[in-house]
C-alpha cells in the first residue's frame, strides 16, 4: 500500500492540520517544527537501543526489535490519533527523515480508516526550508533597535509591544551568563525555527521592533539577516534610572539565583573582572547583599561593556523609561512619526 506523502513546503498552505512529531522526546526538545504535538515512538532510551542495534545487527533485527516495543502501545496510538482526528482533519506525521517511524505509524493507522501523511523527508526536510529561508529572507518593514543598559527594561518593553521580535525569547536565554537562569536556554535549532514562525507572518507588520544584541545570545548565533537589520535599521536608547534597573534586574534573576550557581558565574567572570573584584561580588553575595552586588556589577562590568559595544551607534532618539506599558505606547507613537 503507497503511503499518502506531502512536503512541508505544501502542507504550509494547509489551514487546519496539526503536525505529530513521532521522534524520542529528546530529539523534539532540540528542535521541532512550532506546534506540532509530541507522540514518541520510542522514548530516549529505546531510541538509543534501537539506534545502537540497526548500527551493530543491522536494519531487520533493530525492526524486529522495534516492532515488538512499540506493540503494546498500539491501542493508546489509536485512541490518541481518533482523539486528534476529531479536532484536526489533516494529520502529517513526521520522524527525522521520513522513514521507518513516520512509515509505520501511517501505514497502521491508515490500513484501519485513518487517513493521515507522512511528511515527505521528515525533520531533516524541515530543517532545510528553515536554512533556506534564512539565507534568502529579507525584511519589506523598517526594523527598528532599542537599546538600552542592563536591565532598562527593553524586554518589557517587547512584550508590550505587538511588533516586536523578541530574540531573547527565541532562544530562550537573556544574554548574559546569568542569561540562562530560569530560562530554558534552547538550542540553535529550535532558536532558528521560532525566528522563522515570527518571520513568516510580520509582512503585515507596520514595522519590526527589535532589542539590541550582540551576535551570540546563550548559545546561539543570531542570523546575519537580523544582525544586517538591527545594525542598518532606527536605533532608539531606552534611558532608565540605575535603581529602577537595579530592582528589573533583582525581580527577574533572583528567584532561580543559587550561592552555587553565582560562584560558578563568578568565576567564569574573574578573567574579565580581576580577582579582587570577584572575591568581592562574592562576599556581597553570601552575605545577602543583593542590591549592592547588583550595582557593583553594573558598575564595573556590564555597563563598561555595554558602553563600548555601542560606540558606534548613532541613535534617532532617546526615551525615558517609566513603566511597560506607557513606554512601550511612547515608542511605538515615536516609530509611527518617524515612518510617516
Amino acid at each position: 500500500m503507497q503511503i499518502p506523502s506531502i512536503t512541508f513546503c505544501d502542507s504550509r498552505s494547509i489551514t487546519d492540520k496539526v503536525y505529530v512529531d513521532v521522534r524520542a522526546p529528546v530529539e523534539y526538545t532540540n528542535d521541532h517544527i512550532p506546534d506540532a504535538v509530541n507522540y514518541p515512538l520510542l522514548d530516549d532510551e529505546q531510541r538509543e537501543y534501537i539506534g545502537t542495534l540497526y548500527h551493530t545487527r543491522g536494519r531487520d533485527e533493530a525492526l524486529m526489535e522495534g516492532i515488538e516495543i512499540v506493540s503494546p502501545k498500539l491501542k493508546p496510538m489509536v485512541s490518541f490519533f481518533s482523539s486528534l482526528s476529531q479536532s484536526s482533519p489533516t494529520i502529517i506525521v513526521y520522524c527525522f527523515r521520513g522513514g521507518m517511524r513516520s512509515e509505520s505509524v501511517v501505514s497502521f493507522l491508515n490500513s484501519i480508516g485513518f487517513n493521515l501523511f507522512k511528511l515527505e523527508g521528515g525533520y531533516k526536510a524541515y530543517r532545510q526550508f528553515i536554512r533556506n529561508y534564512l539565507t534568502n529572507y529579507y525584511f519589506t518593514i523598517p526594523v527598528v533597535t532599542v537599546y538600552g543598559l542592563a536591565g532598562s527594561g527593553k524586554t518589557k518593553i517587547l512584550h508590550h509591544n505587538p511588533y516586536s521580535l523578541d530574540l531573547e525569547g527565541c532562544a530562550g536565554n537573556r544574554s548574559s551568563l546569568f542569561g540562562s537562569l530560569g530560562m530554558p536556554d534552547h538550542s540553535q535549532k529550535y532558536f532558528e525555527s521560532r525566528i522563522v514562525h515570527i518571520l513568516d507572518t510580520i509582512n503585515v507588520w507596520p514595522y519590526c521592533l527589535l532589542e539590541g544584541e550582540s551576535r551570540k545570545i546563550g548559545n546561539c548565533h543570531i542570523p546575519p539577516i537580523i544582525m544586517d537589520a538591527m545594525q542598518k535599521g532606527i536605533a532608539l536608547w531606552l534611558n532608565t534610572p540605575i535603581d529602577v534597573r537595579i530592582q528589573h534586574i533583582y525581580q527577574e534573576y533572583m528567584p532561580f539565583i543559587t550561592e552555587e550557581a553565582i560562584v560558578a558565574i563568578m568565576d567564569k567572570l574573574q578573567p574579565a573582572l580581576g580577582k579582587t573584584k570577584t572575591q568581592y561580588c562574592k562576599q556581597l553575595f553570601c552575605h545577602g547583599k543583593y542590591l549592592e552586588f547588583i550595582q557593583f556589577l553594573l558598575h564595573h562590568h556590564y555597563d563598561p561593556e555595554y558602553q563600548h559595544s555601542i560606540k558606534n551607534i548613532s541613535f534617532t532618539a532617546s526615551i525615558n523609561y517609566t513603566e511597560p506599558h506607557d513606554t512601550a505606547n511612547t515608542i511605538d507613537a515615536l516609530i509611527h512619526s518617524m515612518l510617516q
